[in-house]
Parts: C-alpha cells; sequence; structure tokens
C-alpha cells in the first residue's frame, strides 16, 4: 500500500464540510450540523481506501473548524493550524472548499490567509472547489449554468475558480431524518423512502468526488509547511500523548486530570508561540489582526 494522501476539508461553518467528509470515508464519524453554529471544535480525521490501477490507496480526510466560528479563541486557532499542518506533514493531495449557496468575502479571505501564510500560491493547483446543496448536480447543463452565473456575480470568486483544479458538484442532503413514534405508516414509509433517496444521492455525490481524486490529484509539499512542522512537532506530539493519557483516566483522581490538563495548556501555549513565530504574525498584525476567527 502506498503512503497515505491527505485531503484537507475548508469552508464556512454550515456549508456541509462534516457532511462531506462523512460522504467521502462513508461513514457516520464526523458530526454533521444542520445551522451556522459550528460543531466541530478540534480537528476530525477519517480514513478510506479506493483502488488505483490495481493497488489500493489510503486517504485520510482532515476536517477543520469552520470558517467563521468566533467562538474560538486566538491560541485555539492557532493550534488548531499547528494540527492541521502536522496531520498533513508528509503532503497535501487536496484541499476541499467548501461553497454553500452563497460565497462571502469572508471566505475568500481566510482561504488567501492559507495560501499567502501557510502554503504559497501554487496551493491552488491542489485547490477543488466543492459545490455543495446542488440539486441537479448529476446534470453538466445545469453545473454550467451555475458556473456562468457565478462568473458573473462574484469577480473574485470567478478568479479563484480560474487558478484552482477544478469546481466540482455535488448534493449530500441529510440522511439524519427522525421518524417519530407518534407517525401513521403511510407517514414513515414517505421518511424511510426521503432517507434511501438522500443515501442514494451521497453515493453518487462520492462516485463524482472519488473519480476526481483518481484523475486530477496531485501531492503538494511546500517548504513553509515543513517549517511549521519543525517548530511544533515534538510539541504536537506529546500533546496528543497527553491527551490519550487523559481520555484513559477513568478511574483518576482529580488531582491528576487537572495535572495533565494543566500540562496540555502548557504545550498548547508553546504551540501557539512557535505558530506565530513561523507566521510572522507580529509584522502581519496590522492586516489580519482582527481575523483570528475566520482561519480554519
Amino acid at each position: 500500500m502506498t503512503e497515505t494522501r491527505n485531503i484537507l476539508i475548508i469552508g464556512r461553518t454550515g456549508n456541509g464540510k462534516s457532511t462531506l467528509a462523512n460522504v467521502l470515508t462513508n461513514s457516520e464519524n464526523f458530526k454533521e450540523g444542520s445551522g451556522t453554529i459550528s460543531t466541530t471544535k478540534e480537528l476530525q480525521t477519517g480514513d478510506f481506501e479506493i483502488e488505483i490501477i490495481g493497488e489500493m490507496v489510503q486517504y485520510r480526510v482532515i476536517d477543520t473548524i469552520g470558517i467563521g466560528d468566533t467562538q474560538l479563541e486566538q491560541r485555539q486557532v492557532l493550534n488548531r493550524i499547528a494540527e492541521a499542518c502536522h496531520k498533513v506533514g508528509r503532503g497535501l493531495n487536496q484541499i476541499f472548499f467548501v461553497l454553500g449557496k452563497k460565497f462571502t468575502e469572508e471566505e475568500l479571505e481566510a482561504y488567501n490567509i492559507l495560501r499567502e501564510i501557510i502554503f504559497d500560491g501554487t496551493i491552488t493547483r491542489y485547490t477543488t472547489i466543492v459545490r455543495t446543496n446542488f440539486p441537479d448536480f448529476d446534470s453538466e447543463e445545469k453545473c454550467e449554468e451555475d458556473r456562468e452565473k457565478l462568473n458573473q456575480e462574484n469577480p473574485k470568486l470567478a478568479e479563484l475558480v480560474s487558478t484552482c483544479n477544478k469546481l466540482i458538484y455535488v448534493d449530500n442532503p441529510s440522511t439524519n431524518i427522525e421518524i417519530g413514534k407518534d407517525i401513521n405508516e403511510k407517514q414513515k414509509k414517505r421518511k424511510l423512502k426521503e432517507i434511501e433517496t438522500n443515501r442514494e444521492k451521497r453515493e453518487e455525490s462520492r462516485d463524482v468526488l472519488i473519480k476526481h481524486l483518481i484523475k486530477n490529484c496531485g501531492n503538494y509539499r511546500p517548504s513553509s509547511l515543513d517549517n511549521l512542522n519543525e517548530r511544533v512537532s515534538s510539541y504536537m506530539t506529546e500533546k496528543e500523548k497527553l491527551k490519550e493519557e487523559l481520555d484513559n483516566l477513568k478511574n483518576a483522581t482529580e488531582e491528576e486530570k487537572r495535572k495533565a490538563e494543566e500540562k496540555i495548556a502548557e504545550l498548547e501555549a508553546k504551540i501557539e508561540e512557535k505558530v506565530k513565530e513561523v507566521l510572522t504574525w507580529e509584522e502581519r498584525g496590522k492586516k489580519w489582526g482582527k481575523k483570528w476567527c475566520v482561519i480554519s
């Protein structure tokens, strides 16, 4: 088996990042939200395999915190940046930039921060814009109409689309449809049919995504990523071990748990400091100073 290929999913809270992660991994391991409040507060990962020219290839999906999640503090955001870079330390196969019904300046600004500070200008070649919640995703004519509409309505988005790997369309309707106890048999059958229909649409969307990964996606590893990982790797590894130990401390005393949490907080402070150094945050403070919460 070849080396794991990493897929980083970014996008605005509520656009369907976690849903896309579930569709790609063919699982329900990522918590899906239904509104503008982010359900992804920690980095989530999931693996899946596909066969390419007779060889099984493993992919890792990394679901990030949402753009526009204002509930996170500066340290949390910087630590999420470090975690994401640590996860893709050996390279990045593709960024899936999840686009919902409306494209905002905030999303473009967050992507530009990633492009200009974390990675470099060539990242657009490894970025796929995924247009979600598009019921006519299987109609090339409808997709082309939407591309033209996006080009006319938003020149900045049109510029990004022209430089990125590709703009693709999917529809991932929810399969988490509640079937109440008090509904009649007819209503129950309708809901079950809706769940099955939505599941089939998600499978068709997954086919679109998998074919794209096989045909159109390479591998990306900029020097800036290596630089950041070199600074934070030891802290990240120690933090991961401590978190695992903390999760296993079921019978530990409150004092033991408190000490472990304090140690994690100390490591997060060190990670924050190192990320700031690499990102030359002080020099860019005037430009990005108020944008902590738009980085995913």
